[in-house]
């Protein structure tokens, strides 16, 4: 193999990789060629590994020495899973795709759903033609000519009227057999920087480096706090209202009640119960051994300057009281020092307005690098690693590795606990610090220190497919983005929050109320144990578990299973209640990953049944607390295809409850039981194989998804009670309504009073169902 090596400018490249242009190829317009794209990515070339091995050893090539070190992180998978030890079988590709970088009008769809399909289209297919595709092809040309369209400047001051690139090359290195397709096992993602490589710290002292794209940089293990206090000062100063008061916060937001901060000057617990900066930190807890905390003892104590200084705090709350000070804010919120932990009262105030604590707060400090103990990573002396490779690449670029960039983010326990599932969603600005990098996100702009996206714009739209904006990691959108709290995308966040973990089960509908809260507040919903009472409350009731696992995973995969321990329910006078999760909502099931139709579409249809909410006392209310109920508008046109009332009348009976069974003034506060109360028709139907069959085997029905598919389901006989009439809103525009009733496979606790508890869904022609007269019942029935 012939070497090359550059005597003008010191750059070390063998013929191979001198012979590609990678400013074009990294920091060019994308695709100038017109080159056929396979699923809208850009082939660069093949390079043997055998050769980038050689290359490496005899430290010849800057390059194949940085790949051939990423290549030790290849996964024994097919087709390469035989060859890892012999390299020269192995093949290299160098894969490119144009990701959108900031909003312009030249890459405005790039990452968006309709956008990527049509690409796709086009790849499968070379004739196929859109509107997005002619109209992204005609601002390419602009562009090409000369002619941009965005508007001159940065997203962060200086350097004005010198132009920046509006979309970021992503280079993948694949490893396969030749030729190597764009699936192909990916095992690098080169990113390009400035030769020489800047430093963080030239970004803070002096006149920063000027680039067209955003340049990668060095980052030193100890963190440079001014680059995060640019990042919060920059939001606060130029983000106006899109950030201070996103439309998710609603603009009637209270201050949180009786709200207690960290002075971290004072070292002590202050009350505030006025507007004040504050930041709030997401954590977690682990597993310390008597820790320190608020208890109903020491709360006075806790409020003397300096008390803090004596005590045996974990060094996470140490490192983000060092933080906030050195970023200039006074008050800091920790959940076990601001809230009594010992205090059944004052959790019952505080743990309901956990969505106010950290959309109120004024940054939420977000610690991915360990549990409470282990501190945070380059802050306040705590330690981390960083292993930054790059490899120079022509006079003035430099290639890094960035594919690992939020690894240890999404390895994180944090990313795996309940609490901290709604703590992320419900702040407004988020300083994400992992074990090696430090993360930005508010509703405007993301950063990390490892990229320089400070003057791009670098906005995540609610509706962008993250692997094709900025450089395609996920952390950059998972927080933020202004539509987290809209209604249609509730069953989204239920199954985000049901791939958690929770240490005690019993927090299972706390640690979700401040998303429901949000989404309440936002949508003028109201919600029932995580299910709306505004709208389609029934059909929810039929929700199910749609997950699938290979054949050689699932037996190590936890099955549905009720949740046993008991939910506090406090009253207003202070009394606490404890009650079982109800099996007719998600959240009375552990281990159901994949919750779908919890929330149906927002389309307000008068119920089957009259449903109520039972109390401790056995007397009923209306599931809705306001008896003049919001009015809701639908979201979609509704095609009742003929169907009334008179429909259901061949099934159907009395559906008023007696009033001597209804919630009055005169019997005090509603205390709830979690428990439903509602006449139905019930009968008994025999089940095989998920099919549902009346008593001559007809096929009625069938089970809907709830165990995966390796799993035996109920057969033989089952009680059946009916809760609505399905409708089908596959399409977007037009609700439909079907001949099909949502039924329940339940279970009687006490057959006699009819107390059942549910334990999956299904659904069965009305037909049919009304051709079972003699095997059907009209009861009551109690739903635990």
């Amino acid at each position: 193999m012939t070497i090359s090596t550059l005597l003008d400018d010191g750059v070390r490249l063998c013929d191979f990789c001198h012979s590609i242009d990678w400013a074009q190829l990294t920091t060019g317009p994308f695709n100038p060629h017109k080159a056929f794209l396979h699923n809208g990515q850009l082939k660069s070339g093949e390079h043997n590994l055998g050769l980038i091995h050689t290359a490496s050893s005899a430290a010849t090539c800057e390059l194949c020495s940085l790949i051939a070190e990423g290549s030790r992180a290849l996964k024994p998978w097919w087709p390469i899973a035989l060859f890892l030890n012999e390299p020269e079988k192995i093949t290299c590709a160098f894969w490119s795709g144009r990701n959108r970088l900031g909003s312009s009008v030249q890459t405005g769809k790039l990452a968006q759903a309709d956008m990527l399909i049509d690409v796709l289209l086009k790849g499968l297919n070379p004739g196929y033609s859109s509107n997005n595709l002619v109209l992204q092809e005609f601002l390419d040309e602009l562009g090409e000519k000369g002619i941009p369209l965005d508007k001159k400047g940065d997203a962060d001051g200086g350097d004005k009227g010198r132009r920046r690139n509006n979309s970021l090359t992503r280079l993948l290195v694949h490893a396969g057999i030749s030729p190597v397709e764009w699936t192909a096992q990916t095992f690098m993602q080169l990113h390009p920087c400035l030769h020489p490589v800047p430093s963080v710290d030239d970004y803070i002292t002096g006149e920063e480096p000027f680039s067209t794209f955003p340049t990668g940089r060095i980052v030193r293990e100890e963190v440079n706090v001014r680059l995060l206090r640019r990042w919060y000062e920059t939001c606060l100063e130029t983000h106006e209202t899109k950030c201070s008061e996103p439309p998710w916060l609603a603009s009637n937001t209270l201050w949180p009640v009786n709200l207690r901060l960290i002075d971290v000057r004072q070292r002590c617990l202050v009350e505030t119960p006025e507007p004040c900066p504050y930041f709030a930190l997401s954590y977690v807890w682990g597993s310390e051994t008597s820790p320190f905390q608020t208890t109903s003892l020491n709360i006075d104590a806790m409020k003397t300057p300096s008390f803090l200084e004596g005590q045996a705090l974990p060094k996470t709350i140490v490192d983000a009281m060092e933080l906030t000070k050195e970023m200039g804010v006074e008050f800091l919120w920790v959940d076990r020092l601001c809230v009594i932990q010992d205090s059944d009262t004052d959790k019952a105030v505080q743990i309901p307005q956990m969505d106010l604590v950290y959309s109120r707060a004024a940054m939420t400090v977000v610690a991915t690098c360990g549990t409470a103990i282990d501190g945070l990573a380059g802050i306040n002396g705590t330690p981390r690693s960083i292993n930054q490779k790059t490899a120079r690449v022509a006079e003035n670029l430099s290639l890094m590795d960035v594919l690992n960039l939020d690894q240890s983010y999404q390895d994180s326990r944090w990313t795996t606990r309940g609490w901290t599932f709604q703590e992320g969603l419900c702040s407004r600005r988020t300083l994400i610090i992992t074990s090696n990098q430090i993360f930005w996100s508010c509703e405007s702009a993301k950063c990390c220190e490892s990229i320089a996206f400070e003057a791009f714009p670098t906005t995540v739209a609610p509706n962008d497919m993250v692997f094709h904006v900025l450089s395609g990691h996920r952390v950059f959108g998972e927080f933020g983005g202004g539509n987290n709290f809209a209604y249609g995308e509730l069953d989204f966040m239920i199954r985000g929050y049901c791939s958690r973990k929770l240490t005690v089960q019993a927090d299972a509908l706390d640690a979700f109320m401040g998303v429901l809260r949000r989404v309440e507040v936002n949508t003028g919903h109201e919600f029932y144990w995580g299910h709306s009472v505004s709208a389609r409350f029934d059909e929810s009731l039929a929700w199910c578990n749609i997950v699938w696992y290979p054949d050689h995973e699932w037996q190590a995969q936890d099955l549905p299973e009720r949740r046993r321990e008991l939910h506090r329910v406090r009253s207003s006078d202070g009394m606490v209640n404890k009650v079982q999760f109800p099996s007719w909502s998600w959240l009375g099931w552990k281990h159901v990953l994949g919750v779908t139709r919890a929330a149906p579409r927002q389309v307000v249809l008068e119920p089957e049944l009259k449903i109520m909410k039972l109390g401790l006392d056995g007397k009923a209310a209306p599931l809705c607390s306001d008896s003049e109920e919001q009015k809701l508008e639908s979201v979609s046109r509704i095609d009742m295809r003929g169907i009334d009332s008179s429909t259901s009348a061949g099934w159907k009976g009395n559906t008023q409850i007696d009033p001597g069974l209804l919630h009055s003034d005169k019997d005090g506060e509603f205390k709830d039981s979690g428990r439903l109360l509602f006449w139905t028709s019930h009968t008994i139907l025999e089940t095989e194989d998920g099919k549902i069959y009346n008593t001559v085997r007809e096929e009625v029905g069938e089970l809907k998804p709830f165990w995966p598919y390796q799993v035996d389901k109920p057969s033989g006989k089952h009680s059946f009670i009916v809760v609505s009439r399905k409708h089908d809103d596959n399409s977007v525009k037009v609700i439909k309504a079907e001949r099909k009733l949502n039924v329940l496979l339940v279970e009687w606790e006490d057959p006699v009073k009819h107390v059942a508890s549910r334990i999956c869904a299904g659904e069965v022609d009305e037909e049919a169902w009304i051709g079972l007269e003699k095997e059907r019942e009209w009861i009551l029935v109690t739903l635990t």
